[in-house]
């Protein structure tokens, strides 16, 4: 039966690749859409077990959104004095803080300017952020000259010296995925982190007026069990200090929200797609029943049964369709990381969090949805065909 249902896709080439690629489109949008949306969930549920900070303080009016901060890797050349630190640790139900100072490099290579991205100096003495990743122990045992890496970057450089503003340093880890900004960022130690900002001949202007060790971007906090963080931002905010508080939970919970009323809107889109992908399938196997009555007729005059005549016509169907879904599925997850790439900033996604099983498990929903298109637009014309009077379908078919 399979063989029969080939050689008749086979006889109608044009037909058989128009069928096809109305499948292969509808499945392909459906894997992105799909995909981007799986990144952007994964991502900011891994950032809610990984950021690490329950808050970060950041200059009081710094032109930065929260959003931006904790999820690209966007340079944000903000700085508010190390007297904030002082004052951060007066505050109430505290747990522990770790100050960052934020720097860019003009090139993720050592000979060409490139794309900016952002360089974050670290205090290894009370770092938690990223501790969990590496260990403490690995991040108290840093030198001055040890960088890490992000887990969007080369990995070919772990283990080499890497020239970054002009200075060689030493690549001696990479982290972990972590669905944000820190997927492309570099790492150093705080005080090599300022020193750059002197001796780079990009950053020195930026230093001529106010001394960078006297300077930090942004303050982690972690807080106490039980603490309530709207009280927090109350206190911080009474405190008078040159900060407001970003909370990290509301910010997640606030760009998720963001996230799904816009992919409800696309995946609305999406499914009118689908219908009218339905409908023109239903119209075409509609039409190639009505076309095939004389050959039907003869089939059921040789002794094929209705059931057999259903699974014939459905089999054709069928393989028109997984094969549209299968090609689509596999252009779509190839394409992701295009697309990532392209959406990344405007919708906060992370590169790293796009992985095979992911990549399996959207390609294999595309297939799962080709099968249910094709059935659902094959099973009335497969029905009516079987249903044909030998006879009459001869008589009444066209040669």
């Amino acid at each position: 039966m399979f063989d029969l249902a080939w050689k008749n896709i086979q006889r109608r080439r044009v037909q058989s690749l128009v069928t096809v690629a109305i499948t292969l489109v509808t499945v392909m949008v459906f894997v992105m859409v799909l995909g981007v949306l799986q990144v952007m969930n994964n991502g900011l549920e891994l950032s809610k077990q990984r950021l690490g900070a329950d808050a970060v303080l950041i200059p009081k009016y710094a032109p930065t959104q929260s959003e931006e901060l904790l999820f690209t890797a966007s340079p944000e050349n903000i700085y508010m004095s190390e007297d904030v630190l002082k004052e951060a640790m007066a505050l109430e139900g505290v747990s522990a803080l770790t100050p960052q100072f934020y720097a860019q490099t003009l090139a993720l290579g050592c000979c060409e300017p490139g794309e900016e991205a952002r360089i974050i100096g670290f205090d290894t003495e009370t770092d938690f952020i990223l501790a969990p990743f590496l260990g403490e122990e690995t991040i108290k045992a840093m030198g001055p000259e040890d960088i890490i890496l992000g887990s969007s970057m080369d990995s070919d450089i772990v283990g080499y010296k890497y020239m970054i503003l002009g200075e060689q340093l030493f690549a001696a880890h990479q982290m972990e995925p972590t669905g944000t900004g820190m997927d492309s960022t570099i790492f150093m130690d705080i005080d090599t982190c300022r020193a750059l900002c002197l001796s780079s001949d990009v950053l020195r202007e930026d230093w001529q007026k106010k001394d960078p060790y006297e300077q930090i971007s942004v303050i982690m906090v972690r807080f106490e069990e039980g603490v309530d963080p709207e009280a927090f931002v109350k206190q911080v905010e009474d405190s008078g200090m040159d900060a407001r508080c970003v909370l990290t939970s509301e910010t997640i919970t606030s760009l998720q929200t963001q996230l799904e009323t816009m992919m409800k809107v696309i995946f609305a889109l999406w499914a009118a797609s689908m219908v009218i992908a339905v409908m023109a399938l239903f119209g075409r196997f509609n039409s190639l029943a009505k076309e095939r009555k004389k050959e039907i007729g003869l089939l059921r005059a040789l002794g094929l049964k209705k059931g057999q005549v259903f699974t014939l016509v459905l089999a054709e169907c069928g393989i028109m369709a997984v094969a549209g879904g299968v090609i689509g599925s596999v252009i779509a997850v190839l394409s992701m990381g295009y697309v990532i790439d392209m959406l990344k900033d405007a919708f906060m996604l992370s590169p790293s969090v796009w992985n095979a099983s992911l990549a399996l498990i959207c390609g294999g929903s595309g297939v799962l949805l080709a099968v249910a298109i094709g059935f659902v637009s094959a099973v009335g014309p497969a029905l009516r065909s079987a249903a044909l009077d030998p006879q009459v379908a001869i008589t009444q078919g066209e040669v």
